[in-house]
């Protein structure tokens, strides 16, 4: 009896048969995903997780991922001196790998709880009455046209002096609290939204971040929302909003983009508005360059003076780690766990936003019609 009491610790490696059983139902069922999961499993462990580590200043999940990588680091050492000193060697070895598997079912199912069943729920658009189709090449420089005109608008509403380039008057909780307000703000417009934000953590190692070009983190582990305060100024704003997405289970970055994007410019944060509008024009931009450089060209003509110094100083901080073999490692990472996780174009999903940039389009030019 005492053997089979021992034993009972196996009873873990069930959390990756359950872990994969989750994962088939959610693949095969957007239902599922959708009311099981993300409003049912999800938005009560979420709240949850987010509420209690809300309540600490720091990043748990950045602590707990430290101690994750030393401990990875440390296991292959610690199993062979295990080994080498016990009699009975095989029977340890198996034990240290009995242990590791377990570690790694526990870490595979809390993901899917936390993050990998919200990849398979039905799309932003589905609860924005958004329609997705595909768009001209005159539309989207319509588009940009007009975010170029928003966003010069939204920098100049700053009263940033002339000739220099934005600098927050904020410090890093009250922008994150600024963020708060503006989901909060925006859930009032669609339900799905609903729901407890805590404040985004701002990360202590933001710079390893950006040696990785990461500019956030969603930890579903812990279901907080990380920042990169290392960053330019104003990409700061909606970094947070679309973190914060994550909080509600809307896991696609282009969705997460476009979210963070609509809490932004609606909110009542100036300095939100205008991180909005640039993460847009950025996008949007980038796009067009893509399908006709003239019209890049002509819409880049129409950028203020204030808007090309931000950008400027953007390219300057990034050009620093550009190809360099962390953030090369950083690209391939987020590109392969993207893919791995149902979303088959990997980091180019990001640019998707612009299609859901284009459908608000339409529907607020054929309103005013």
């Amino acid at each position: 009896m005492k053997d089979i009491l021992k034993q009972k610790r196996n009873f873990i490696l069930l959390c990756w048969p359950v872990g994969f059983i989750i994962l088939l139902l959610v693949r095969n069922s957007r239902d599922i995903a959708e009311y099981v999961f993300a409003r049912g499993i999800y938005r009560v462990y979420g709240t949850a997780f987010s509420f209690i580590n809300g309540l600490l200043p720091f990043s748990v999940g950045e602590w707990l991922l430290i101690i994750f990588c030393l401990c990875v680091a440390a296991f292959p050492f610690i199993t062979i001196i295990l080994v080498i000193k016990r009699k009975n060697k095989a029977a340890t070895l198996i034990s240290c790998i009995r242990y590791l598997l377990m570690a790694g079912g526990v870490v595979f199912l809390w993901f899917m709880i936390g993050a990998g069943t919200n990849y398979y729920r039905y799309e932003f658009s589905n609860f924005s009455g958004l329609e997705i189709k595909k768009s001209t090449v005159d539309e989207l420089y319509a588009l940009c046209c007009e975010l170029a005109q928003k966003t010069n608008a939204a920098r100049e509403e700053l009263g940033i002096e002339e000739g220099k380039t934005f600098s927050s008057t904020l410090s890093d909780r009250e922008r994150a609290g600024e963020a708060r307000k503006a989901m909060e703000k925006l859930s009032e417009q669609y339900d799905v939204l609903k729901g407890y934000y805590p404040y985004a953590k701002p990360v202590l190692f933001s710079k390893v971040l950006s040696e990785f070009n990461i500019t956030g983190v969603y930890f579903p582990w812990t279901v907080e929302a990380n920042v990169n305060v290392d960053i330019p100024d104003y990409s700061r704003g909606s970094i947070l909003c679309h973190e914060l997405s994550h909080l509600r289970g809307f896991m696609r970055e282009d969705e997460a983009n476009f979210i963070g994007y609509l809490a932004c410019v609606n909110s009542d944060c100036a300095e939100l508005r205008y991180s909005g509008y640039m993460s847009a024009l950025i996008n949007a931009g980038n796009q067009l360059y893509s399908a006709d450089k003239d019209k890049y060209r002509e819409v880049r003509s129409m950028y203020s003076e204030g808007v090309n110094l931000d950008l400027n100083e953007n390219s300057e901080y990034w050009a620093q780690f550009k190809d360099t073999p962390l953030s090369t490692a950083g690209e391939k990472m987020n590109n392969t766990y993207l893919k791995m996780n149902n979303v088959e174009d990997g980091t180019k999903s990001y640019g998707r936003m612009v299609d859901l940039l284009l459908a608000e389009w339409r529907k607020n030019r054929n309103g005013q019609n």
